[in-house]
């Protein structure tokens, strides 16, 4: 089972747990970098746009005119796709 535990890891790469671990440190772990929470960053910085940004996207020409799928054709490969799914 995966257990999650905070961390800050210093210059010299060691691990310092920011509440004592209810297990011992040692193994093999998954590593996710999270921003500096003493940086600037905006939410925008993450996302890469704004609310007016997509609202604009979704008023737009471009997003009017895409390509639409039918329901049915679609549900129809989605059962084709699970059968062969289940054949192999």
């Amino acid at each position: 089972m995966l257990t999650m535990i905070e961390i800050e890891i210093d210059r010299d790469g060691r691990v310092h747990p920011l509440e004592p671990p209810p297990f011992p440190l040692q193994g093999r772990a998954y590593l996710a970098l999270l921003p500096d929470p003493s940086a600037n960053h905006t939410v925008t910085d993450a996302t890469g746009g704004t609310a007016a940004e997509a609202l604009a996207l979704l008023a737009s020409p471009r997003f009017a005119q895409r390509p639409v799928s039918d329901p049915n054709e679609v549900q129809n490969r989605i059962a084709a796709l699970r059968e062969d799914w289940e054949q192999d």
